[in-house]
This record gives structure tokens, C-alpha cells and sequence, in this order.
């Protein structure tokens, strides 16, 4: 389940609006002029913040930031892929010695052209004066655009989404141009479920699995990228298939109550499906931000057991940011 913003679409109109005031707020304030108002200041609004441009065209004395970004496979393990193309990444940037709460230096939106390649959307360039920087980017590891954040916490986060998270605090900028490396942290949690047949059972095709993921409206913080975890379960959700191993990409949450899982089979080549029902506990109590959990379940006859838990690698991705294996529906 993926959820696209159009933001980017009201964002090129308002910004062509703003472009459109400025040119007439200028042709008036030089008639003034003219006209012998005794005004003698006369300011500018380009849209820019004091030390950052969002413009495409250095402003002078400043350097040329780019970007290039990969994700980890396994939370706290360096093991990483490039980022695939047409993934859409944000990025901003404050001072070292403010917070994630005021206004960004500069902030962009920018998309892999190019496998771990970033570049500016709308042909976007930074450019920083001299100093000392914190970095941070967010990203849903797909091409829609990635969430917005207002006083550095995001607007309402959803389940199915791969939402990815990197900083890089205290960065020198003191050169005509540098290229700073991204890599991408998983911060929502993923909830793989492996099925086999036990014995006297031959299980044909995982025809539908349903899961209940936490309640829908969390936040991040960009600062942290800490998602905060839900201590409440929404409603049942279908779960991607392939082959039978089901998959599902959900919020954090801390919980002692088990989740419900419900699967749909067909076995020994039977013309009717059965379903399948089990509670799914969670490991410590939680489903931890970043981490991928494989469950393996067996069926035997009328009941369905959970074999085994681990932390796996997360699920690659194809070069549109779905996973691979398996895919949700």
C-alpha cells in the first residue's frame, strides 16, 4: 500500500505564483521610485534562506553540494546496496549550532537518476555558503515524494511504506564544490512470514494473507529519525505474496497483545481453500524501528504453528523501490 503526495505539483504553482508577485511588486515599487517616492530601501524576496539557495544558479562565493545516497540491508550492519533509480529523497539542512525546529539553510527534493545518484528535482542545485552544517534526509524508498516536516516532525506516517532515514552532523563546507555520501537507516519495521507444510500436508499456493498492523498516524522526528512506536493495532491489512512467503512493511509499535495473522490456502489439491488463523506475538514486546522479522510457520492439518523468530536482512527492492521478495499486493 503506498500513498503518492501531490505536493510537488501545488508546490511548482505556488512557487510560479510567487514568481509572478515578485515581478509585480517590482514593476510597482520602480514606478514609485520614479515617481519620486521617498522610500530609499527597496528589498527582494528570492526565496532563499540566508545561507542557502534553492535556486539553480550559484548565488557567488558559494559551494555546490551534491548528493549521492545507498540503503543498508540489515539495521546497525554497514552491509549496503545504491540507492535504485527514480527513488525520491529530501534533504535539509541547518546549522550546526541550531536545531530541526526553525527554518532549514536549504532544503531540496531530488530523485536517483542514476543508480546511488542523486539529482535536484526540476533541475533543483544547492548551494551553501562557508560553515558547519547538519545534514538530514528522508526518503520512502520509492518514487512518490517522501513526507514533509514542520518544526522537525513529519506530517502523519502510514503502514506499507519503507520510510528511510540518514544525518550527518557537524559537515565543514569550505570548497568550491563537495559531494556528500547518503546512507539510508530503515526506520518502519517489516514483518515477513515464511509457510510450509507439515507432515501429510502438501500446501499448493498461499492464496491471500491478512495481518494486522498498529494504528496509522505516527510521526518522525527528523532530528532522531526516531518513528514513534504505536501502542495500539488498526485494522487487518492485506499482506504482499510471492510464492508462500507473505511480507508486510509496517509502523513500529509496542505492544504485550499478540498480532492476528490469517492466511488463505490451497493444499493437496483440493478444489476449496482453508483459512488459517493465529496470534503472532511480538518479540520483546515490539517490533523494532529498522529491523525485518521472519516468522516460519508450519501447517498441520487444522492448525497452523509459529516454528521460529529471527532478524533477517530487509527485503531488497526493484529499481521502482517494491520489494522484490516478496511483492505486497
Amino acid at each position: 500500500m503506498y500513498y503518492i503526495d501531490y505536493s510537488l505539483n501545488t508546490n511548482y504553482m505556488i512557487r510560479n505564483l510567487l514568481k509572478a508577485a515578485n515581478v509585480l511588486t517590482f514593476s510597482t515599487m520602480f514606478l514609485l521610485l520614479l515617481a519620486g517616492c521617498n522610500k530609499n530601501t527597496i528589498i527582494f524576496e528570492d526565496g532563499t534562506t540566508p545561507n542557502g539557495s534553492s535556486g539553480n544558479e550559484d548565488p557567488g562565493n558559494s559551494t555546490l553540494v551534491t548528493f549521492n545516497a545507498s540503503v543498508e540491508g540489515r539495521n546497525l550492519l554497514r552491509s549496503m546496496s545504491p540507492m535504485n533509480k527514480g527513488i525520491q529523497s529530501r534533504v535539509y539542512v541547518f546549522d550546526s549550532s541550531a536545531g530541526t525546529k526553525g527554518s532549514p539553510e536549504a532544503s531540496g527534493l531530488y530523485i536517483t537518476s542514476s543508480p546511488g545518484v542523486l539529482t535536484g528535482s526540476d533541475g533543483y542545485k544547492m548551494f551553501l555558503s562557508n560553515g558547519t552544517y547538519n545534514f538530514y534526509a528522508v526518503s520512502d524508498n520509492f518514487s512518490t515524494i517522501p513526507p514533509t516536516f514542520t518544526s522537525g516532525v513529519s506530517e502523519p506516517l502510514f503502514n506499507g511504506i519503507d520510510y528511510l532515514w540518514w544525518s550527518a552532523i557537524q559537515q565543514d563546507v569550505n570548497s568550491s564544490q563537495i559531494n556528500i555520501p547518503i546512507v539510508y537507516g530503515h526506520v518502519a519495521t517489516q514483518v515477513v512470514v515464511e509457510l510450509t507444510g507439515g507432515e501429510g500436508i502438501t500446501i499448493n499456493q498461499l492464496v491471500s494473507a491478512m495481518i494486522t498492523p498498529p494504528v496509522v498516524g505516527a510521526t518522525m522526528d527528523l532530528g532522531t529519525g526516531v518513528i514513534t512506536p504505536a501502542t495500539a493495532f488498526g485494522k487487518a491489512d492485506k499482506m504482499g505474496i510471492n510464492g508462500l512467503t507473505a511480507q508486510y512493511i509496517m509502523l513500529p509499535i509496542r505492544h504485550t497483545a499478540p498480532m492476528t495473522l490469517t492466511l488463505e490456502i490451497s493444499a493437496d489439491n483440493e478444489n476449496s481453500t482453508r483459512t488459517y488463523t493465529t496470534q503472532i506475538p511480538l518479540p520483546d514486546g515490539e517490533l523494532k524501528a529498522g529491523n525485518s522479522y521472519l516468522f516460519k510457520a508450519v501447517i498441520n492439518g487444522n492448525s497452523i504453528t509459529l516454528a521460529s523468530v529471527n532478524v533477517k536482512d530487509w527485503t531488497d527492492v526493484d529499481e521502482t523501490g517494491k520489494p522484490l521478495y516478496p511483492t505486497q499486493n
